[in-house]
């Protein structure tokens, strides 16, 4: 794989996935992201233990071992279409959190 593909965050527990996504601020970071984070920066991290810590290195480890999809033309339907779910509940997340901030801004400025 590609280090500049997106982390597969749904490899990883709902836990340690709504912790990640709140360290990126909502967004999926790539895989060089995640792997350039130091373990001492993580445990700082809220919702990052020790265990959520080895869960991050083990999929991060086996994304950079495994081997490389250079396109979406040598992907089946099959892996096309699970991609594009996780887009859609990805964009969905943002679009959600996106429209909470406005709510709670227009809260502050009533």
């Amino acid at each position: 794989m590609n280090l500049d593909d997106p982390f597969p965050l749904e490899s990883v527990s709902p836990r340690v996935r709504a912790a990640v996504l709140y360290e990126f601020q909502g967004r999926c970071p790539s895989i060089r992201e995640m792997t350039r984070i130091p373990d001492k920066q993580w445990l700082a991290t809220p919702g990052i233990g020790r265990t959520a810590l080895g869960e991050i290195r083990s999929v991060a480890d086996d994304q950079r071992s495994s081997p490389s999809v250079s396109s979406s033309a040598q992907m089946t339907d099959a892996e096309l279409l699970e991609c594009l779910e996780f887009l859609q509940k990805e964009l969905q997340g943002i679009y959600t959190m996106i429209k909470d901030r406005m709510v709670e801004a227009t809260r502050f400025d009533a």
